[in-house]
């Protein structure tokens, strides 16, 4: 059965027909190709920097108590990157390029969904772009936190892209955002990121793909959104959420702290309704 188009509030089909919708999608998104989520993603570095020799024993034994916990990932994270280090970049390309995933149904669904006007992904790897061009739009620009000048450039003439917020699995040596250093440099001391995403967050609806309450890099986000924009000002924002998952006091806080509503979500089949969502959401925007 297909997502309940009654489920979608009415603001978000309004501002999807008329052009004032985006999508940022996350690590959740990328697991039905085959990709690791944050935690499977941490215990690959702790595996690559065992296999290099660079940490063993009780190194590797502590690593692996504290990924269970989603507060100590960028904690993690940072830390592997060090042990890594000269490896990292490869590690990063082993993970997310060279086993060649493939574009999901998920991903032929966002690149269906003609409104869009900018596709936002905390992701390294190469799906969404790949999805594209295989359905023929070749020259779809990608851009990464390190293109200001050519963000800016695109959202003044309302042009769609692809933003990498946090690096390109493909250019890993040009840069990827994943410790809390990494990710506190982005969002607060890089002023032409900010002014972006404060442009994108102030004139757009985004809707949450993929996104999870686990995840450091979305909290860390909705905290800069809270910091920055009073809860009376501009679009309201929504997340597509598994109903497993959330409590009345996080769906409370989201929208009253962030401006974002919680869109329950079945985990059934894969997280199906997420690829449901995004068709009905364009086939409904499209009926007069």
């Amino acid at each position: 059965m297909a997502f309940d188009s009654k489920r979608i509030p009415d603001n978000l089909v309004t501002a999807y027909r008329e052009n004032r919708c985006a999508l940022l999608v996350g690590a959740g998104a990328s697991v039905g190709a085959g990709l690791p989520t944050w935690s499977g993603f941490l215990r690959k570095m702790i595996e690559e920097a065992e296999r290099r020799r660079v940490i063993s024993g009780d190194k590797v034994a502590e690593y692996n108590r504290l990924v269970d916990d989603s507060s100590k990932f960028l904690m993690i994270a940072g830390g592997l990157k060090e042990d890594l280090a000269g490896y990292f970049d490869d590690f990063v390309e082993g993970t997310f390029v060279k086993p060649e995933p493939e574009p999901t149904g998920l991903h032929e669904a966002i690149v269906a969904a003609k409104n869009l006007k900018f596709v936002i992904t905390t992701n390294y790897d190469l799906l969404i772009e790949l999805a594209y061009r295989k359905s023929g739009q070749y020259s779809v620009p990608v851009c990464t936190f390190r293109d200001t000048g050519e963000i800016q450039r695109r959202l003044s003439k309302r042009e769609f892209f692809i933003l990498k917020a946090h690096g390109d699995a493909a250019k890993a040596g040009n840069g990827i955002i994943l410790t809390d250093v990494d990710y506190r440099e982005l969002l607060y001391r890089q002023r032409a990121y900010q002014s972006l995403l404060s442009a994108m967050f102030s004139m757009f609806t985004i809707v949450f793909v993929g996104a999870s309450l686990a995840d450091p890099e979305i909290k860390l986000l909705l905290g800069y959104l809270a910091d920055e924009f009073a809860p009376t000002t501009g679009p309201n924002h929504f997340a597509l959420m598994a109903q497993e998952d959330i409590t009345s006091v996080e769906e409370t806080r989201w929208f009253k702290d962030t401006k974002v509503q919680l869109i329950p979500i079945s985990k059934a089949d894969g997280y199906r309704e997420l690829t449901e969502f995004i068709q009905v959401l364009h086939q409904v925007a499209a009926t007069p």
